[in-house]
């Protein structure tokens, strides 16, 4: 069987740049998949899985070069996460896959099934329909692949669960892809921020360290957060931050709430592979 650690994943975000794909009052489906993309990406890193992406903004995506770049990666499976859209009752989870191949229905009712406990199942589907060009994904890649609707964009309850449950639907697309390896899901308790907020009351067990980046322009967050508006700057290898006040859970995934030298809070992966904590 397959160790977590070992599972390579391409967790893809459809649309971006001038296509934003289905919009409605309550977004656009380019920045949502975004979104849920980072989520579940965080989310999966957390774990120890590698995931790549195809985008982290708002740009344009070509689906034969996002392909290539999954064969090239030798992933282990592809989820390209978008929102459907239709008439105002119309709600629900639907998973695409690659008609005639076994694998990768089974990888779509894996995630679809995880992902419709919280939206109406509206069942997986095979790529048989000319008119989404955007499917090319489903047959271009070499690894089981399946393209998600996560919800509709254009229902007003869809949506409220989903701006409300984001976290656990991100944690729900990577426990599908696990269900399809069959690799058991780890027990995480997230920690909780302490209420410190000043460099001089540290959270007692990190009173004597401080965090030091193991990338390139890393990036730190104003808040809680894996958005890309939230974003404040980075920090290259070597560098870091003073002060360690704690841990705290965004979008369910450990982030590090730390100090710069002047007081000010900002917030950092708590991800090994990218900080560590080291001795003042």
């Amino acid at each position: 069987m397959m160790k977590i650690n070992e599972l390579k994943l391409a967790i893809y975000a459809g649309h971006g740049g001038t296509d934003p794909g289905a919009s409605s009052t309550y977004g656009k489906e380019s920045d949502k998949a975004l979104e849920l993309m980072t989520a579940a990406t965080s989310y999966a890193r957390s774990l120890g899985i590698k995931v790549i992406n195809n985008r982290t903004s708002n740009v344009a995506r070509n689906i034969s070069t996002d392909a290539r770049k999954a064969n090239a990666e030798k992933v282990n499976a592809v989820i390209e996460i978008h929102f459907d859209s239709a008439t105002a009752t119309a709600n629900g989870t639907t998973g695409f896959y690659c008609e005639g191949s076994t694998t990768s229905k089974s990888l779509a009712q894996k995630v679809n099934d995880r992902v419709d406990d919280y939206f109406r199942d509206r069942e997986i589907k095979p790529d048989t329909s000319t008119r989404h060009g955007r499917l090319g994904i489903l047959r271009e890649t070499n690894a089981p692949a399946m393209l998600l609707e996560t919800c509709f964009i254009s229902n007003k309850d869809d949506m409220a669960i989903y701006n409300t449950k984001k976290a656990l639907i991100a944690q729900a697309v990577v426990h599908g892809a696990l269900d399809y390896f069959n690799i058991p899901i780890p027990k995480i308790t997230p920690e909780k921020a302490p209420e410190a907020t000043k460099p001089s009351t540290p959270a007692s067990s990190y009173a004597d360290k401080k965090l030091v980046s193991k990338a390139k322009k890393l990036r730190f967050y104003s808040k809680p957060s894996w958005a890309d508006k939230d974003v404040v700057g980075t920090v290259d290898t070597g560098l870091g931050f003073p002060v360690v006040l704690g841990k705290v859970d965004a979008a369910g995934s450990p982030q590090y709430k730390v100090q710069n030298s002047k007081g000010k809070t900002f917030y950092i992966t708590a991800s090994d592979k990218y900080v560590e904590l080291k001795n003042k």
